[in-house]
């Protein structure tokens, strides 16, 4: 069986390859930027490499230059992968040392031969790639290379192909492609606009298309939330209208799972719905709706609030590029870690670095560490020294925490130049987030269960006056070893930091918005208490709860919907109407997973 090693930054994207790839009998192994990219090269070698561009710590050009110096890599061979389809793209991916060249959204049928081909060891000379339509005209239609139902995967596994209707088109007005983080272009690119409609019935889309294609917007059109998640994942959206009703996962599921990824900010979703829907409105809004507009839809409001997004949209997404350029630098490079530590695996990045396995080079049996490593500010000497000061006072309180069987204990801290570090003991496990998306959609009871845990760990923390502030799934660690419990590896050092800066320095706010919408309201503006770690939780946890239309016992469909109210008192925007303490969220969590338990065993046994 033939092995590829894909490197995509993008989840959606790997989901969607990595599966597809699979049916078609290869080996996939996954590698989430481009320094993890040219480490399992090493330690993999694979037949073939799928190699993204566009990557954190080490951009796929890097990566494929260093693979293509090395000894053990330099045969490998690798094909390009990029969203961007502009002249001189697939010359530069050639000189890099590529051996093919691919653009997204991915053609399979395409990517498949290029793969073969190689593969063989009879590599051909690449296809010059479509310059992006470049003399299209605003009605002009982009038709697929190949058939919708080749272009089209469901968004979930368990979505039977039966349920995914198969109707893709893109409308093109313009031919230039619009990054995928507003930070990775220069401001003057951030200009072309290219809207996804969502719908499900044929007539709207076409009309609503039509007319904002008039306006000189791009559109791409999806006929269900399935299809508007591949294109979300592939294409570069900048807006979306997401109609609320309709078959399969339907408006507000498919909503939940864009902000997963995407903040209001990043993707301005506006909802469509019926003039009487105001609970669906409601429920939309809560979840990170930006707006919403009524059918039969007044094009000029909805022309005035795309515009109104789009405008907010970009001016973030400049301030935010600013911002990042002259004061947030990425991971450290590869020539620190030579000198302290040998890079095994990354866990989890954040917009200020990442967390990491890595070897202790400092140590004579070479263990294992889990290293977090970040940096906030490069030339501001004022920030900077805020920011080690800040960093020094957090190291003493953590220092001085107990010992607990779920509580990783801070070994080291460090400081080189800009950039800061904390060292802690090896967990051999899972990252929490990515065990919850192996089980989404989660059912009321294993969402219990993990929430259960992740509550306690909390709640010692808060025993000891310590606020996490942000304990998102990426803080917790499941360990492999059988009947062992969550471990906490992050102590939300980066978001306290960032909330005290807020106070003096008022551009952090953007940065800590910037950080995803299940971020507690309080904590921009320097304020956060033992209930800003509850608004996480309640949030992480109702977004992963399985919908309750799946369930038609009404005693279970009753036991769901309590389980629902209780994340949702927790993640309240008012500090005061969320439990008032963490043990008391605990134990209303606690008790509820004991109904859920003897409500199933009982079911069971009737």
């Amino acid at each position: 069986m033939p092995k590829i090693l894909l490197v995509e930054d993008n989840e959606l994207n790997r989901d969607m390859l990595g599966r597809r790839l699979k049916r078609r009998g290869y080996d996939v192994v996954i590698a989430v930027d481009g320094g993890e990219g040219v480490t399992k090269a090493l330690t993999e070698q694979p037949d073939l490499i799928l190699m993204d561009m566009s990557l954190p710590v080490m951009n796929g050009w890097e990566a494929t230059k260093t693979l293509k110096a090395g000894e053990q890599t330099a045969t490998i061979p690798i094909i390009a992968l990029t969203a961007h389809a502009m002249v001189g793209d697939r010359e530069e991916a050639l000189s890099a040392g590529c051996d093919d060249y691919d653009t997204k959204p991915v053609d399979l049928k395409r990517l498949l031969q290029k793969i073969e081909t190689l593969l063989q060891g009879t590599p051909e000379q690449a296809p010059r790639p479509v310059e992006s339509v470049a003399q299209a005209t605003p009605a002009a239609v982009v038709t697929p290379a190949a058939p919708p139902s080749e272009q089209l995967v469901t968004a979930a596994a368990r979505t039977s192909p039966s349920e995914v209707h198969q109707e893709v088109r893109e409308v093109a007005s313009t031919p230039s492609p619009l990054p995928s983080s507003p930070a990775s272009k220069p401001v003057s690119e951030l200009t072309t606009h290219k809207l996804l409609v969502v719908d499900d019935v044929e007539a709207n889309r076409d009309m609503l298309s039509r007319r904002l294609q008039r306006k000189g917007y791009e559109v791409a059109l999806a006929d269900s939330g399935e299809a508007a998640l591949e294109l979300i994942a592939t294409t570069e959206i900048t807006l979306v209208l997401l109609d609320i009703m309709m078959p399969g996962i339907g408006g507000i599921e498919t909503l939940k799972r864009i902000r997963q990824t995407y903040s209001q900010e990043e993707l301005p979703v506006i909802m469509a719905t019926a003039k009487d829907a105001s609970e669906n409105v409601v429920e939309a809004l809560e979840l990170g709706a930006n707006d919403y507009i009524t059918k039969p839809i007044d094009l000029p409001i909805a022309l005035a609030r795309i515009q109104s997004h789009l405008k907010t949209r970009d001016a973030s997404a400049v301030s935010r590029q600013q911002l990042l350029e002259s004061t947030v630098a990425a991971a450290p490079q590869p020539s620190f870690w030579d000198e302290h530590f040998q890079l095994v695996e990354v866990l989890s990045k954040h917009a200020f670095g990442q967390t990491a396995i890595a070897k202790d080079l400092q140590e004579l049996d070479t263990p294992l560490r889990i290293v977090h490593t970040f940096r906030l500010d490069t030339n501001n000497p004022e920030v900077l020294q805020a920011v080690q000061e800040l960093f020094l006072a957090e190291m003493t309180t953590l220092k001085q925490l107990a010992p607990h069987l779920q509580c990783l204990p801070v070994l080291s801290f460090l400081q080189d130049s800009e950039v800061l570090h904390i060292v802690h003991e090896y967990v051999e496990g899972t990252i929490l987030s990515k065990v919850l998306a192996s089980h989404a959609p989660l059912n009321p009871r294993m969402t219990c269960k993990f929430a259960d845990e992740v509550l306690t760990i909390i709640e010692i923390l808060h025993q000891a006056d310590l606020v996490h502030s942000h304990p998102h799934p990426d803080c917790f660690l499941q360990p492999n070893e059988k009947g062992k419990k969550l471990v906490l590896i992050d102590y939300g050092v980066v978001p306290r930091i960032l909330s005290k800066l807020s106070v003096q320095f008022p551009q952090y706010q953007k940065l800590l918005q910037d950080q995803g919408d299940i971020l507690a309201p309080e904590i921009s503006y320097g304020t956060f208490k033992p209930e800003t770690d509850q608004y996480v939780i309640g949030k992480t946890f109702l977004q992963a709860l399985q919908p309750s239309a799946s369930e038609t016992d009404p005693e279970m469909v009753e036991l769901h919907q309590a389980t629902s109210q209780i994340f949702a008192q927790m993640c309240q925007f008012n500090i005061q109407s969320r439990y008032s303490t963490m043990y008391d969220a605990n134990r209303a969590v606690r008790n509820h997973w004991h109904k859920l338990w003897k409500a199933e065993l009982s079911k069971k046994q009737s």
